[in-house]
């Protein structure tokens, strides 16, 4: 949101931007590792510069209020690109209502343990919805559900470093171990724990001792094999890690931008394995992928974007949209990064269909004839309201590891 602020009047990409980030380390550092300083000067000196850091965004944001529109050549209001995408006022409220409402349907799944399902991808996609919100653990309505959920998944992890609860070990442990480990850094970012930090650590040191040679990932920690949708899922988790501090190896990255390249096709469009034909999913996934890792000039993306416009919006599985949750997942950000043209088409209509689709309670369902079915998805409707939650606070900009 300070962000957002600052481009109102052309701060980002600026010095002041710059030094603003090198003052937010600073105060990450403090707070992180306070507990390590002994000596009274030293605590001083940090609590120096944690009020320096306030006062600088105080000033900021007197200036980004006071700062009027400056009307373009037409004499309209200009506004930033990345303001009119995160602060859509035509329709954010309808978009926070229906999110909120999804968060409490959410809160009332979750069980005693702390669980919302016996499996952890769908655990991990419930506490990214409230993250991406802007719910942060400790505090605030959530700060319980946040808390017990955090809890469940970091008694799962194995003695391997794999979060996955006994009695789904078998069920794509990687595709739990992924999206554990992302939730579980954006929650460290959030709120340093060192016992969430020790088993940051395994779960990302796991996940980079099981890469396949040519990059990629698959199912299980031990297969050696590799497909694209796996393989995507654990670079976004090793881009929470990164950012949140845990080192993750330049080589590891390298490798698999490596993999997701050769998985593109002619056309645009991304296979399931390298070799294969294309789907919305994988064109989808492989886009958002490259442009999560900073390859925004990638020769690759303008191709896959312009594929995945061509793939109808609806309630369904047109175009071969046979994940449809998954798709829109990933295709809502790959349209957020790509920004301009591509979000100003794609935005709208995805919102309006989802926002059409909410049930009165607050959840989602299945699309008729999604291959996402209770089977797969859960026993309950918490995979398909957390993923349509997540593809609506795209708007609200709150997950670091999904920012531009």
């Amino acid at each position: 949101m300070l962000r957002h602020r600052l481009d109102q009047f052309g701060i980002v990409n600026s010095t002041a931007w710059e030094i603003l980030r090198l003052w937010y380390h600073i105060l990450k550092f403090c707070t992180v590792r306070m507990n390590k300083l002994t000596t009274l000067p030293d605590i001083l000196f940090a609590a120096a510069r944690i009020a320096v850091f306030f006062s600088v965004l105080g000033a900021i944001e007197v200036a980004a209020q006071a700062t009027p529109e400056v009307p373009d050549a037409q004499g309209a209001p200009a506004k930033a690109a990345t303001a009119e995408i995160l602060s859509d006022t035509r329709h954010i409220e309808r978009v926070r209502a229906a999110v909120d409402k999804a968060l409490a349907y959410l809160a009332n799944q979750q069980r005693d343990d702390g669980a919302f399902d016996g499996n952890n991808a769908p655990n991990a996609m419930a506490l990214l919805a409230f993250m991406g919100r802007g719910h942060v653990p400790g505090r605030g309505p959530y700060a319980d559900v946040l808390e017990k959920g955090k809890r469940f998944i970091l008694r799962s992890q194995n003695d391997a470093g794999v979060f996955v609860p006994e009695r789904t070990a078998s069920s794509g442990p990687m595709y739990q171990q992924a999206l554990a480990t992302l939730a579980m850094a954006e929650m460290y970012g959030m709120d340093p724990d060192p016992e969430l930090e020790e088993k940051l650590r395994k779960a990302v040191d796991l996940i980079v001792s099981c890469q396949a040679d040519n990059g990629g990932w698959r199912y299980h920690s031990s297969a050696g094999d590799h497909d694209l949708s796996v393989t995507v899922m654990q670079i976004v988790a090793l881009r929470a890690a990164n950012n949140a501090e845990i080192g993750v190896p330049e080589s590891t990255i390298e490798k698999a931008v490596a993999y997701v390249r050769s998985s593109n096709i002619g056309g645009g469009g991304y296979s399931y394995q390298p070799g294969g034909g294309p789907s919305p999913q994988m064109s989808a996934a492989g886009t958002v992928s490259l442009q999560l890792l900073g390859y925004f000039d990638d020769p690759t993306i303008p191709p896959a974007l312009k594929h995945l416009s061509g793939i109808p919006v609806a309630w369904g599985t047109d175009g071969g949209v046979s994940h449809f949750y998954y798709f829109h997942y990933y295709a809502m950000q790959a349209n957020y990064q790509a920004g301009g043209a591509y979000w100003a088409d794609w935005h709208p209509r995805v919102r309006e269909l989802f926002l059409e689709n909410q049930n009165p309670n607050g959840s989602w369902d299945n699309v008729p004839g999604g291959a996402e079915n209770a089977g797969l998805a859960g026993v309950n409707n918490v995979y398909w309201t957390s993923m349509a939650s997540l593809v609506l606070e795209v708007y609200m900009h709150f997950l670091p590891a999904y920012q531009r």
